[in-house]
């Protein structure tokens, strides 16, 4: 049968106009240093230029002075909000689930919004479509396993990784009294599957959900889910579109309290519905244009408690909160000649703070005085309250010095 061998050549990121971009596949993340012997994609990425971590304990990462929420983390284009287990010492990511990771730091296409600092675009593997595979691992930390193999050879193929910790298990048998109801584990499971349905249509399923749980006297747990729906069609040998449904959702709980009578419960989450379209269309073979439109919907939950004093239960949730986000972008690759490219492109992004909710209006104050509440407004469900607009121009230029040397600029 044939064999395809690829690679990139060897001064790649001299003649591609991209810059501040990293790109791991994961055997090249397997071959980096491991903390306890576990591969980990967002440590992995820590050892990159310009990436540092946050400290240990603490989850997430930094890139070139940007905050944590300044990154805009995907799982098969999925956002995710807390990409930590163990507070931070592992990544959500499965590593035996993970083709590749991207890390963009610097001049970020415009198919990208609402994030200032970077992007860390993770895609997962699609099942071998040969044969059945199953690999896993026994560590000091968690174990893993994962299968996969062909739905219709050479057609359909999927991918299921599971991964547990066992540190709660493994010290029971060392703790007293009270300690011996602490918890302290997680859990992820990863999935994807795609249909090839002919040469110019395929379909891809993938989905995540994983939890931690923490406790000793209290309950302090957090979990993401995503899934996600992706259709590939190839209108012809210049044209190809990607359709994109996710769901996104991240919660986190709290609890306190030996019984009925004195405890006290908290939830937050952050749940997103959105439908990405877009298109690559190939006009020369200098010039490459990509061009669609997003839409996020969002349901914001900041607290949803009840406190019980001596029996008596009082609520103290706040109400929940909606907004729709939407963006239209347009961007263009074009190659002057065999030094010199410019990418150019502009994105409109747009938010819309929607009810049902209630609006308020505030007086003037010196600073650090309490604001009195001039008026207030109902809105009903899917009012608008509040709207948002705002252009983001894109641009990047590279121009080859040689063939081991090039200086690029990029601005967003």
């Amino acid at each position: 049968e044939t064999v395809v061998i690829e690679s990139e050549q060897e001064n790649n990121n001299v003649s591609n106009i991209e810059m501040s971009v990293n790109r791991l596949d994961i055997r090249t993340i397997q071959q980096m240093p491991a903390f306890l012997g576990e591969v980990d994609v967002v440590r992995s990425i820590q050892l990159l230029p310009g990436v540092s971590t946050v400290g240990e304990g603490a989850t997430g990462f930094n890139v070139r002075g940007g905050a944590i929420d300044q990154n805009l983390v995907l799982l098969d284009e999925a956002p995710v909000y807390n990409s930590s287990h163990l507070f931070g010492f592992f990544s959500v990511f499965n590593p035996d689930a993970v083709r590749n990771v991207e890390l963009i730091k610097g001049g970020i296409p415009a198919q990208y919004g609402g994030r200032l600092s970077s992007i860390l675009d993770v895609r997962l593997k699609e099942g071998n479509a040969k044969r059945f595979a199953a690999s896993g691992g026994v560590g000091v930390i968690f174990s893993r396993l994962t299968l996969e193999a062909p739905i219709v050879k050479d057609k359909a193929s999927f991918i299921v990784a599971a991964r547990r910790s066992y540190i709660d298990v493994l010290a029971k048998p060392f703790l007293t009294g009270d300690a011996k109801d602490s918890k302290f584990y997680f859990y992820d499971l990863t999935m994807k599957a795609n249909w090839k349905i002919n040469d110019n249509n395929t379909v891809f399923l993938s989905g995540y959900f994983g939890r931690d749980v923490f406790g000793a006297g209290f309950g302090f747990n957090w979990g993401n889910s995503t899934a996600t729906l992706r259709w590939n069609h190839l209108f012809n040998q210049r044209l190809f579109a990607n359709t994109t449904l996710y769901y996104s959702n991240y919660d986190y709980k709290l609890r306190f309290g030996q019984d009925d009578k004195d405890k006290f419960d908290w939830k937050s989450r952050i749940i997103n519905y959105a439908l990405k379209q877009q298109f690559t269309w190939y006009i020369t073979p200098s010039n490459t244009l990509r061009f669609g439109a997003d839409a996020i919907y969002y349901d914001f939950q900041p607290g949803d408690a009840v406190g019980v004093s001596n029996g008596e239960a009082r609520n103290i949730s706040l109400p929940s909160k909606y907004a729709l986000e939407g963006g239209v972008y347009a961007d263009n690759e074009q190659k002057i000649n065999a030094r010199l490219s410019f990418k150019y492109g502009l994105r409109v992004s747009y938010f819309n703070y929607l009810g049902k909710g209630t609006a308020f209006t505030y007086a003037a104050a010196e600073p650090g005085q309490r604001r009195d509440v001039l008026t207030e407004q109902a809105y009903g469900a899917w009012e608008s309250i509040q709207t948002y607009a705002n252009l983001e121009p894109r641009a990047s230029v590279k121009y080859e010095l040689n063939e081991v040397s090039s200086i690029k600029a990029s601005y967003n």
